[in-house]
C-alpha cells in the first residue's frame, strides 16, 4: 500500500514544529516519505534535519516543494498568518497539492480555509487530532477529517503514518473542528472534575490511591458507553437510575462537600437541572433526562414522548 501511495505522494511538508508537529513529522519521516519542514524558530528543525529531512525557508517554499502539506499551529491567527501573504502557504500551493490542517481552530476559520483553498484550485482537509504529544510520539493519535473524499482517500497512508485511527466526518470542514472542540470540552471538564473529586477525597481523609482506582474503574465502565448511546437516542424511559434518586444523591453530594468545605460547582449545576426536570414533570424518567433541560436551555424543542 505505501509503495502505491508514494507513487503519487512522495514529499510531505510539515509547517509548525512544536511538540505535536515535531512528533507528527518524525513519524512521517519514519514511514518512508520525503520530508520538508519549516518553523519560524529554525532551531526546531535541527533534529529532523539530522534524521533526513530538508528545510524550507518560508511557508511558501514548504508548500511549493510538497505533494501534501501538514500544518500544526497554535490557533486561528497563527494559521491565517502562515496561510496568507506573499510568503504564505497559499501562494506556494500547486493545484494538486493537499493541505492538511491538524490544528485546533474555530469551525468558522476552518470553513474559511476550505473556501480559500478551493478558490486556488487545491484541497484543504480539516484534520484536527485527538491526543497529546506523548501519544503523538508513538503514532497513536486519532484524526477527525473532513473535506474532499478523493483527497482524504489519497492521504490515507499518510494519516496512518502518525495516527492509529482516522474518523471521516464528511465534506464540511467546520464539522471536524467542531468535533475537536467538543472532545476538548469533555476532556477539560473531566480533568477539572477529577481535581474536584481528589480535593474532596483529601479533605475527607480518603486514600487517594483508592480514589484513583475507583475513578479508573468508572471511566473504563461500559455503563458510560451505554449512557452515551441512550442520551443520543433520547431513551429516557428505560429507567435504571431514576431522576428523583439522582436528585437525592446530588443533594447528599452537596451536603458532604459543604461539610468538608470543598466546593463542587458541577454538583450545583446538576441540582438545578434536576429541579428544572422535576418542575417539567420528568420525574418518572431516568436521570439522563436532564439532557432535555440542556436542550431547552439551547432553544431546542422537547423530544416527543
Amino acid at each position: 500500500m505505501i509503495c502505491r501511495m508514494i507513487e503519487y505522494i512522495q514529499t510531505i511538508g510539515v509547517v509548525g514544529l512544536g511538540r505535536m508537529g515535531t512528533a507528527i513529522a518524525n513519524n512521517i519521516l519514519k514511514s518512508g516519505f520525503n520530508l520538508v519542514v519549516y518553523d519560524r524558530t529554525p532551531d526546531r528543525t535541527r533534529s529532523l534535519v539530522e534524521a533526513g529531512a530538508a528545510t524550507a525557508t518560508s511557508p511558501k517554499q514548504a508548500a511549493m516543494r510538497s505533494d501534501v502539506l501538514v500544518t500544526s499551529l497554535t490557533d486561528d491567527r497563527a494559521v491565517l498568518d502562515l496561510v496568507t501573504g506573499e510568503e504564505g502557504i497559499l501562494s506556494g500551493l500547486r493545484p494538486s497539492t493537499i493541505h492538511i490542517g491538524t490544528s485546533t481552530i474555530s469551525p468558522s476559520v476552518s470553513t474559511q480555509l476550505g473556501e480559500m483553498h478551493s478558490a486556488r484550485g487545491c484541497s484543504y482537509l480539516a484534520a484536527p487530532v485527538l491526543g497529546n504529544p506523548s501519544v503523538a510520539q508513538v503514532a497513536k493519535l486519532t484524526t477527525l477529517v473532513a473535506g474532499d473524499p478523493m483527497a482524504i482517500e489519497r492521504c490515507d497512508q499518510l494519516f496512518h503514518a502518525y495516527c492509529q485511527k482516522i474518523i471521516n466526518v464528511g465534506k464540511d470542514h467546520a464539522v471536524a473542528n467542531g468535533l475537536k472542540l467538543a472532545a476538548n470540552y469533555i476532556l477539560l471538564v473531566l480533568i477539572d472534575l477529577m481535581g474536584q473529586v481528589f480535593t474532596v477525597g483529601e479533605k475527607s481523609n480518603i486514600d487517594l490511591q483508592v480514589m484513583s482506582q475507583v475513578m479508573e474503574m468508572i471511566f473504563s465502565s461500559p455503563t458510560l458507553q451505554e449512557y452515551a448511546k441512550r442520551i443520543r437516542t433520547k431513551d429516557f424511559d428505560s429507567v435504571g437510575y431514576s431522576l428523583p434518586l439522582a436528585f437525592k444523591d446530588v443533594q447528599r453530594i452537596l451536603q458532604s462537600s459543604s461539610d468538608v468545605r470543598a466546593p463542587l460547582p458541577y454538583a450545583s449545576g446538576l441540582r438545578d437541572k434536576f429541579l428544572a426536570a422535576i418542575a417539567n414533570k420528568l420525574e418518572t424518567k431516568d436521570c439522563i433526562t436532564i439532557y432535555e433541560i440542556t436542550r431547552m436551555f439551547a432553544g431546542l424543542t422537547k423530544s416527543s414522548g
